[in-house]
Formats: C-alpha cells, structure tokens, sequence
C-alpha cells in the first residue's frame, strides 16, 4: 500500500466551520462521487458541523431547497442538458455563493474541472478560502478531455492545452488541493501545484452497510434476488459506462463460462441515459456469444450490498481510476478481489496480498485469473480477509470526515 494521509493539526472541538460543498450533481443522482459527498457530509453533520450542499438541479421536479439527513441542499440550473449542464451552472453557482457569501466559512469544491472556475473567483472575491478537490485522473492535467472515450477525434488540442493552462492559472490562487489518490497528487504536483498545499485524503464508504455475511446465509440470499443457488459468482458494481473495461470483461468471461459452466456474472448498476453508457451494447453482446443466461443484468438497484453478499469475488477492471470506491465496498463485504492494475486502485490493491491486479484491458489475463481463483479457495480465504482489513482500516467513512475536520478547522477566511 503506497502513501499517506496528511496528519493536519486538529482545532477545538467547538470550531467549525460552516462549509459549503459545490459539485455537479448530488442526491438523488447516484455515482461514486455523489455518493460519497453524501456519506462525508452525513458523517460531518452527525459531529455537529454546518453543511450546504450546491448543486444542479438536474430535474425540474427536483426542489431548489430542501433537508437531507441534516445538511441543507441548494439546486441551481439549468435542468437536462447532462453534458453541458456543468458548465451552465457555473453563474447560478456563483451568484448564489455570493448571495449567501456571509454564511460560509469555507467552501469546498467536489470536481475541478469546471467548478473550480466559480470556486476561485468567488474564493477571491469575498475572502473565503477554498478547496479543490480532483474527482478523477487528468482533472487538473486535461487528459479528462482528451483520454475520454468520446473524443479520440477531437479537434483543436493545442488551444483546449492553452485554456487548460489559464485555467490552473487562476486555479493556484485556491488555498488548498485534495487529492484522493497517489496518482492524483503526482498529477497536482507535476502540474505545479506546491505540494505544501496539497492534503491527501482517501475516500471513505459506510462500512456498517458494507459488509460480509456467513456463507451458510448465501443461498437464502441468492434466492431473494433471483441469483443461482449453486453457481461460483462474479461481481461487478458501479456504472455500466465505457471506459469501465466491461467490454472485455464480456470477452474473458466467454472463455470463463466455456471452462467452467457453473460460473455467473452479475453486473450490478445500470448505464442509464448517461452518456457514455454502454449497457445496450454489453447486453446485445452478451446475447451474440450465448452469454446471456450466465449474467445478470441487475439495472439500477437499491440492495447493492445484499447483492455483493451474495456473490464469491469480485471483478474491477476499470481502464482508468481515481480511486474506486466500489472496488473497496466489494472488498469491504469479504469479497475476494480482481482489478486492473491502474491508477488510484493501485492505493488499494496490493497483488498478492489483499487482492489481484491485471493488466488493463487484457482478456486473456483476466479470464485466466478468474479461473485460478475459483480454483483456489485458500487464496480467495486469505484475499477476503485482508480486503476487509484494508476497507475498514483505511478506507472508513469515520476516518475520512476526521481528516476532513482538521483540514476545515486550519482554514480561517482571508
């Protein structure tokens, strides 16, 4: 496991902060960032803290004010428009943080691609200081443009680098960076971030929610969801998005279920009307390589965790990672562990140890892998209980919000 937490000096208990987050999306959209937005800020109001939530609001119906689990959540337009609405909120999002500008102590931005634009400049006109914190990889460098699956033809790279440069520009006016992986932080710091103003915190999941359940509990399990009883299954939770390697992982399982008839798959999470969803053409391949009886296509469920208790291991080969949350949470359930050797999963995993890391994007190594560790009930044993020790040890909601509280209390408005 490589990098540390940065240990900041904590303040009093009865200094905090009213802190404001603004991200793209929140509840009830689900996604990894959002949910752990809504984790952090549950956990801090739990301790007592002041939180507001600003976001879109993706939905007209969606209320512009209302209370969840303690923290208050402002809507601001435009409705629809999934891929540009980012960027349109960013003058609602400014307007209202400065409306509001006597209530925040300290404002917190969840995804820098874009917001950080309003971040900043209301960070430099009122005096707040401001943090920014990278949701994903190429966030700060750009590459989020041009390493997306949708823009293998784009046009005008050299003055997208040159607005990219702008940009950090004024962004090195923000008091602090949070990354939440070690590839995040080299990332700040080989853009030219000071690494004094960089504070490293990993996400963190509910681990009361995630967690593993006797094998004699499985079947009953099984049969309330509509799983197979007696089959070894695979899972996989998160969005059915490109750039997730799930068309490859339908690939390697082609050659798993040939070897072993017994094996299912179950792809927990639904693509959606996103826009990079691949859900349709993962379901007509599975159906032209007579898969389809062999997975199951949960689509959007409530029941995540029941549905990673029910299953035998667990399969990530994501293509590029921050993190990956979903990853720890099938981990924390006692899942033994596969996953692509990339990015922030390289914080998580250590092969061998608590888990295994393939090569992206190679179905052969992955479906190879898969076979060995049905093989194998001492490793899938051993992988178990390590991953639960590196869910709940490091990966703990309660300690992300204390690491969260310290860097809150050090930031006094300007």
């Amino acid at each position: 496991m490589t990098g540390t937490r940065a240990e900041l000096a904590p303040g009093k208990e009865s200094d905090r902060p009213a802190v404001w987050f603004l991200i793209s999306s929140y509840h009830p959209t689900v996604g990894g960032g959002e949910t752990h937005a809504r984790l952090l800020a549950r956990e801090l109001v739990r301790r007592g803290w002041p939180i507001t939530i600003l976001t879109r609001q993706r939905d007209r119906a969606w209320p512009n004010v209302e209370t969840l689990e303690g923290s208050t959540i402002r809507r601001v337009g435009p409705a629809g428009a999934p891929r540009l609405g980012k960027y349109g909120m960013l003058l609602p999002a400014l307007f209202t943080l400065w409306r509001h500008r006597a209530s925040i102590d300290v404002l917190y931005v969840c995804g820098l691609r874009v917001l950080g634009l309003a971040g900043v400049v209301f960070s430099l006109l009122s005096g707040r200081p401001v943090i920014l914190r990278s949701e994903a990889c190429g966030e700060w460098s750009g590459d989020f443009i041009f390493n997306s699956p949708h823009q293998a033809t784009l046009r005008g790279r050299w003055l997208i680098r040159k607005l990219i440069a702008a940009r950090n520009t004024l962004y090195l006016k923000a008091q602090r960076f949070l990354s939440i992986s070690n590839v995040i932080r080299t990332e700040f710091v080989e853009g030219g971030v000071p690494p004094e103003r960089i504070v490293h915190i990993p996400n963190g999941i509910d681990t009361a929610a995630f967690y593993p359940v006797p094998a004699t509990a499985r079947p009953a399990l099984r049969r309330s969801l509509g799983l197979p009883e007696s089959a070894f299954l695979f899972a996989y939770s998160g969005k059915l998005n490109r750039g997730k390697g799930l068309e490859m992982l339908i690939r390697a399982w082609a050659r798993v279920k040939a070897e072993r008839p017994q094996a299912h798959l179950v792809l927990i999470g639904a693509g959606g009307q996103q826009f990079l969803s691949c859900e349709r053409e993962l379901r007509a391949e599975a159906a032209r390589l007579n898969l389809a009886d062999s997975i199951t296509f949960t689509g959007y469920v409530n029941r995540v965790p029941d549905f990673l208790r029910a299953c035998d291991a667990f399969v990530f080969p994501s293509e590029s990672e921050a993190l990956g949350l979903a990853l720890i949470e099938g981990m924390s359930c006692g899942l033994p562990a596969l996953a692509s050797a990339t990015g922030g999963i390289l914080d998580i995993i250590e092969d061998g140890r608590n888990g295994g890391l393939l090569p992206v994007g190679d179905a052969e190594a992955w479906a190879h892998a898969m076979l060995a560790l049905m093989d194998n009930p001492a490793r899938q044993k051993a992988w178990s209980e390590a991953g639960q020790r590196t869910a709940r040890e490091i990966f703990s909601i309660e300690s992300a919000a204390s690491c969260h509280e310290n860097m809150f209390r050090q930031l006094k408005p300007v």
